[in-house]
């Protein structure tokens, strides 16, 4: 090749042609010679000053082809000022933007620069002095700078705005707040007319979305069609857990359950096989760690990472770099590595358990295969449960055919509308009322909102001191700022550092729902280890590396993935599908040999016990004896729906509210009354013949009873400003304040939210008007025991996190709590020789003896140390030395709970060491046999509820 054949191949082509010369060849020298699609596509657009929302997946060059055009436009601008706004959602992609763009933008004479919230003081002046051409910046940070005169003045030339990972803004606030200060921005601070460029992953409503960010102004979609991503999903589950054990994993296996640790051999198995890079994803943080800290004993310590928000950002970008520069295998991430990060080349992404939405599996296996029409490659391992491995089965084929979910939107939101006018009227000092009207309903959020929506909103602005509100005009108010530059759209939970005591280094941070439950020497893991408590401060937790290697995670609290109707629905058309033309509706899903025998055997043994098969066409509804489980397949928030009508519905009947939680496929309800097997179906066919206003007035009732309502109402309260949380303010004095506001906009402004996060009042409708049309069948079957279908359901709710352990009903716990109590490791004392042993309670058998002296007055407890004083107590009462008080009171407690375990051996162990349940309690608990094991096994399980519940009294 000569010399001319290499500048001809060198050169720039496509699109990229029309960029300024200058442009091009800093281009040629940074590598970028021929454009991709979406940016052959977007780029033409842009300089003609189209507004656009450009849409294609992860690795696809958006960024390149939102900020290429606008380079070349600003290329020789003489004035000093910022012509361009980049706004992306998280700072690390802060980072990521500007290492990768800053560098072309200075060949050409132009200045990037970052801003935001960390930014240093130094910075921030720095930045007024002298603003740079493109600014690289979060929601928050754009909106809060508007506050500052000497930012107004330096946008009075701003021509461009680009919002990246639009769809991560629509579905929440914080988008609203972002299309409001857009449009201040638009209209009340700019000479030249906006551009707005919006880019989004793959959305199912791309039209609405534009409308929603960027109001009445034309927008061109721009989709890359041939550069589409192409999927390559298997759906795979672990088999008998017995069967796969190893050397790599019998020093954790006393710690946690089997299936669990044949789902990390797995794991390590897809791992060895892969070629490349490796993410896993998990849908929580507290599953991230453990599953990291598993991973990290079975594939190796060096190898694995765990990447997740509460984690420091030095971690997080070590973290990142590791993956990058292939020092380690795999990175154990949550919906913190979804989005563009940087991370290099990614061979596979394996997503632990159900990813619960197909938009959420799409952009996470869309990390793999980053290249632009590559295809990206993702196995889901799935539990051994049929609903899991349905779940993973539809969401995979629906992420291979297209089919995303649309998002759940927000209509005028008024806490994020009253923050907007707050910032509006702090830069004005005063504002006519029509002319904020004209601004607020400019945005496509704010369209619909009427004139007397608006008073109301500036009425409880005055009364809150927030604004001056007086007949045509809206002044600042006393607490205007403070309340402003307080506040966010962002979820505000107090969060607390973690410093290692003998390194003084920062671990990570613990949200304080989960720091009120901790004490000294408590454990948990983070970071992928072990720590103990050494003690907590006001704002920080001190910790040290714990001896004993227990995985105690942190319970972290976030609103868990809501599987959507769709999904759920098309779950239910399986197993109806199933039943008209066998197994072979399994060949539309993506599953592999052992997956699909799992299915296959859970289905047959229920069918094979006479029972119905519940479907999208059939409610079927399980009875054992206080308990009803309804099939209705709604998904997360429609069965939510129904379990607060019902529970409403039930209350005015009866008096009294029952015990219901739900899942995507079920509802249960567990009644205080006894009542006649069809009692459930006769209240679902009532509710059918409502009146739609009925309905909404029952579901309006049942939801201010909840306790959602007033924690989502709490944080209505602290976005608006009507609550200021300190370190002194405890819950009784904000429950007392947030009940007065129940009948205020901020109520309903609950409500609302409620109905879009929470509640599908929709699929409700549908569900009600399919009964009352006839259009679905309702069986009622009464059982002794849970059937093989239901026994899955049961377990999917109360082992995958999904309720809380004290909602589900007491009768169908039954198999859990055993399920529960057989991985707990004991150690035994003998009481008559001392001899001291330990063994896991699955492994006992019925009577219980010294391996050493063959007595039967045994003590037993989870602790060493609690054994090793116990020893201590014995040898002193030996020989006749002088107890304490406390001694005492122990030396009682080992000799009751011996003779316990001597009269009915296995079942006073499980008794002894269940949560919560001393000597006394075990006694009568025991009792319970006579009436039969399930009898046991209800009181235990509802001991433990009453001790959770008065520990959490106490705590209060």
């Amino acid at each position: 090749m000569n010399a001319q054949e290499r500048i001809e191949k060198r050169r720039v082509s496509g699109a990229f042609r029309l960029l300024h010369p200058l442009l091009q060849r800093v281009l040629e020298k940074h590598g970028y010679v021929k454009p991709t699609e979406i940016q052959d596509k977007a780029i033409p657009e842009i300089l003609r000053g189209n507004n656009v929302l450009v849409i294609a997946p992860t690795g696809s060059g958006k960024t390149e082809a939102a900020l290429l055009p606008v380079l070349s436009r600003l290329i020789g601008v003489r004035s000093r000022g910022i012509y361009c706004i980049y706004i992306t959602p998280l700072r690390s992609l802060n980072r990521d933007i500007f290492k990768r763009m800053s560098g072309i933008a200075s060949s050409l004479g132009l200045d990037l620069e970052v801003r935001h919230g960390d930014s240093t003081t130094a910075e921030k002046r720095r930045f007024l002095e002298n603003p740079p051409h493109i600014m690289v910046t979060t929601p928050e940070s754009f909106y809060f700078l508007l506050s500052v005169e000497k930012f107004r003045h330096n946008i009075n030339n701003l021509k461009y705005i680009v919002i990246d990972e639009i769809h991560e803004l629509v579905s929440d606030k914080r988008g609203a707040e972002l299309s409001l200060a857009l449009e201040r921005v638009a209209r009340l601070y700019t000479k030249a007319r906006l551009q707005l460029i919006g880019l989004s992953a793959t959305v199912s409503n791309p039209y609405l979305v534009a409308k929603l960010i960027m109001g009445e102004r034309y927008v061109r979609i721009i989709e890359a069609e041939k550069t589409k991503k192409r999927y390559s999903i298997l759906v795979t589950a672990p088999g008998d857990s017995s069967k796969n054990s190893n050397n790599d994993t019998n020093s954790v296996r006393s710690r946690v359950h089997n299936e669990t640790l044949t789902r990390v051999n797995l794991i390590k198995n897809i791992l060895a096989k892969s070629r490349g890079n490796v993410i896993v994803f998990a849908n929580t943080r507290d599953t991230a760690e453990v599953l990291g800290a598993l991973l990290k004993q079975v594939v190796g310590d060096e190898f694995i990472e765990v990447h997740h928000g509460s984690l420091s950002r030095d971690k997080r970008v070590d973290a990142e770099q590791k993956l990058k520069s292939g020092k380690i295998k795999a990175l154990v991430a949550t919906s913190s590595l979804e989005l563009g990060i940087d991370i290099g080349s990614i061979d596979l992404v394996i997503q632990y358990m159900s990813p619960r939405q197909v938009v959420k599996l799409v952009q996470r296996v869309g990390r793999a295969g980053h290249r632009a029409g590559s295809v990206s490659r993702g196995v889901i391992v799935a539990s051994n449960n049929i609903f899991d491995i349905l779940e993973s089965a539809v969401i995979a084929a629906r992420a291979m055919r297209g089919n995303l979910e649309n998002i759940p939107l927000y209509n005028k939101p008024y806490d994020a509308l009253i923050h907007q006018v707050a910032g509006m009227i702090i830069e004005s000092g005063e504002i006519d009322v029509n002319k904020l009207y004209n601004v607020i309903t400019s945005s496509g959020y704010y369209r619909d909102l009427s004139i007397d929506e608006l008073y109301q909103i500036l009425y409880y602005m005055d009364s809150s001191r927030i604004a001056r509100a007086k007949e045509s005009r809206v002044s600042i108010g006393s607490m205007s700022k403070s309340y402003y530059f307080s506040v966010t759209m962002i979820p505000d939970t107090r969060q607390y550092n973690v410093y290692e005591v003998a390194s003084g280094k920062k671990l990570g941070v613990l949200d304080e729902e989960f720091v009120a439950t901790l004490e000294k020497e408590d454990k948990f893991v983070l970071g992928g280890r072990v720590w103990e408590v050494v003690d907590i401060s006001e704002d920080h937790v001190r910790v040290k590396p714990a001896r004993e290697d227990r995985l105690i995670p942190p319970a972290w609290e976030g609103d868990l993935i809501p599987v959507e109707y769709g999904v759920a629905r098309e779950l239910g058309s399986i197993l109806r599908r199933y039943e008209e033309i066998g197994e072979r509706v399994l060949d539309n899903y993506p599953l592999d040999d052992n997956a699909r025998r799992i299915i296959v055997d859970r289905i047959t043994r229920h069918i094979s016990k006479g029972l119905p098969l519940p479907t999208d066409k059939r409610i079927v509804i399980e009875h054992y004896g206080d308990t009803f489980i309804i099939y209705s397949f709604l998904g997360s928030r429609g069965n939510k729906a129904l379990e607060y009508l019902l529970s409403a519905y039930i209350s005015e009947i009866k008096g009294y509210s029952p015990v219901t939680t739900s899942t995507p496929y079920i509802v249960a309800v567990r009644l205080a009354s006894h009542e006649r097997p069809s009692f459930i179906a006769d209240s679902l066919m009532k509710l059918a013949s409502f009146t739609r206003e009925d309905v909404d007035n029952l579901l309006r009732k049942a939801i201010y009873r909840s306790r959602l309502y007033q924690w989502i109402l709490l944080y209505v309260a602290l976005r608006a400003g009507a609550v200021k949380r300190t370190r002194e303010t405890n819950l009784k004095q904000i429950k007392t304040i947030i009940l007065k506001l129940k009948d205020t906009i901020l109520g309903e402004e609950a409500y609302k939210e409620i109905n879009v996060r929470k509640v599908d009042i929709n699929a409700l409708y549908s569900f009600l008007e399919r009964i009352r049309n006839k259009k679905v069948e309702v069986r009622t079957v009464s059982l002794r025991i849970t059937s093989p279908i239901t026994e899955d359901a049961v377990a999917e709710a109360r082992f995958g996190d999904r309720v809380s352990v004290d909602s589900l009903p007491s009768t169908i716990l039954v198999e859990a709590i055993k399920r529960k109590l057989s991985s707990k490791e004991v150690i035994f004392l003998c009481v008559m020789c001392g001899k001291t042993w330990s063994r896991r309670l699955s492994h006992l058998s019925d009577k219980i003896e010294c391996p050493r002296c063959g007595a039967r007055m045994i003590y037993p407890a989870l602790s060493r140390e609690r054994i090793e004083v116990a020893k201590i107590v014995l040898e002193k009462i030996k020989h006749n030395s002088r107890l304490s008080n406390s001694e005492k009171k122990l030396s009682r407690e080992v000799m009751d709970a011996a003779g316990l375990v001597l009269n009915y051996g296995k079942k006073a162990i499980e008794a002894l060491v269940s949560t919560g349940v001393g000597v006394h309690t075990a006694k009568r608990v025991l009792q319970k046999l006579v009436f039969g094991e399930e009898a046991f096994y209800r009181a235990l399980v509802e001991a433990e509820v009453k001790y959770h519940k008065y520990k959490h009294r106490l705590e209060k």
